[in-house]
């Protein structure tokens, strides 16, 4: 076992937080590895009961240095086995390192957040310090377009103060984070994102995940709230209605129907205010959502461009940004159009349920009688597997 065979460079330091920072980094070497998934739920669910017993075996100071770092930064069920590991070989008269009665002392000093105009990403920066010792700063980075999770992460000694500065730049936001929200929005980030099969994390994420979810599992994180419900219908169809009153939505034949595509995208699948658009949003709306989600008339993809930057136009003035990124927006639109009318008409492109309604309408099916949609569809699911669609 690799892990139980390492640990000797844990007694040549004096740090807590390198000690730490060695578990977590073990730890996010094995973290959501490539290959089948099968093979990863096995890894993920005997690697670390495996690892400590091999490091309990040793019966020896690096064995327990081993267990000590795990246990710091390791989840629930790796810190008990861990410290229930560590404590019979303290029976046993098995030494300590000497960084290990420091372990879980840092104490919180002060966050901040680092936020860019659209709304798209949020930079925690917060500062722990172990007594006696130079603070620390753990940064988590949280994507609101990779689906709300933490992509990219940091702990160490910072070289300087990262907050000098960005006062003066240009499109970003900093303002002093409350500790318990903040642990809330983070723990909760890095446990959506452990829920899915892959995602755009970067290294230094994979490597300083469990020691950036330990830190902030120290605070005492607020209970999570629920989101605010989306707009009803009669919402939607008051903000379509001010849209085609507007300069920006007016004389455009399909704007009402684009217009519920990009409310519902906000809303829906998002789960965000309806006005947070970004040059971000405008691409993944035109080249992931739409391809996959939506049927479109050839008269719907040809006014959709015109629309949209009439639309993000009105959404970002709603929500007070000023013009410069009003512009770098609708410039976004302008960028993607080509690469939308490419893809909406891909079915390489198309989603399961896009696929299936195509289908049906080629097949003459009314969408607006349920009666028939059954009948198709029972039709649909007597087919052979072979005689299904792809």
């Amino acid at each position: 076992m690799v892990v139980a065979r390492g640990g000797h460079e844990l007694l040549d330091i004096d740090d807590p937080l390198e000690a730490e920072f060695w578990a977590s980094s073990m730890m996010g070497t094995f973290y959501k590895v490539d290959g089948p998934l099968e093979a990863r739920l096995e890894l993920e669910t005997r690697l670390w009961p495996a690892a400590i017993a091999a490091a309990e075996a040793r019966g020896d100071i690096g064995g327990r240095a081993i267990l000590e770092a795990v246990a710091a930064v390791g989840d629930r069920a790796v810190r008990l086995l861990a410290r229930a590991a560590t404590a019979r070989l303290e029976t046993a008269g098995v030494p300590a390192p000497r960084w290990a009665s420091e372990l879980g002392s840092a104490v919180f000093e002060s966050a901040w957040v680092l936020q860019d105009v659209f709304g798209d990403h949020e930079a925690y920066f917060a500062t722990f310090r172990y007594p006696g010792r130079e603070p620390h700063v753990v940064n988590a980075l949280f994507d609101k377009a990779l689906g709300g999770i933490i992509k990219d992460a940091f702990v160490g000694y910072p070289m300087e103060d990262p907050r000098q500065g960005i006062a003066h730049e240009d499109g970003v936001l900093s303002s002093d984070a409350a500790p318990e929200p903040m642990a809330r929005r983070i723990i909760d980030a890095i446990e959506l994102g452990d829920t899915y099969l892959d995602n755009d994390w970067t290294p230094e994420f994979r490597q300083f995940r469990a020691l950036a979810l330990a830190r902030m599992r120290q605070l005492p994180a607020s209970v999570p709230q629920e989101p605010p419900p989306p707009p009803d219908d009669a919402a939607r169809a008051a903000i379509t209605a001010e849209f085609l009153a507007s300069g920006s939505g007016r004389g455009q034949d399909e704007a009402d129907l684009i217009v519920s595509y990009c409310i519902d995208y906000l809303c829906d699948y998002l789960g965000e205010d309806p006005f947070r658009w970004s040059p971000i949003v405008v691409e993944q709306f035109l080249l992931d959502y739409l391809p996959r989600k939506a049927a479109l008339s050839l008269a719907t993809i040809a006014q959709l461009p015109t629309v949209l930057r009439g639309w993000v136009r009105f959404a970002l003035s709603r929500r007070g940004l000023a013009e410069r990124w009003i512009v770098e927006t609708e410039e976004a639109v302008d960028e993607f159009a080509p690469a939308f009318r490419r893809a909406i008409t891909d079915a390489d492109q198309f989603g399961p349920a896009k696929r299936i309604t195509n289908q049906m309408l080629a097949d003459g099916v009314d969408l607006t009688d349920p009666a028939a949609i059954q009948r198709w569809i029972d039709l649909y699911n007597a087919r052979p597997f072979e005689d299904r669609l792809p």
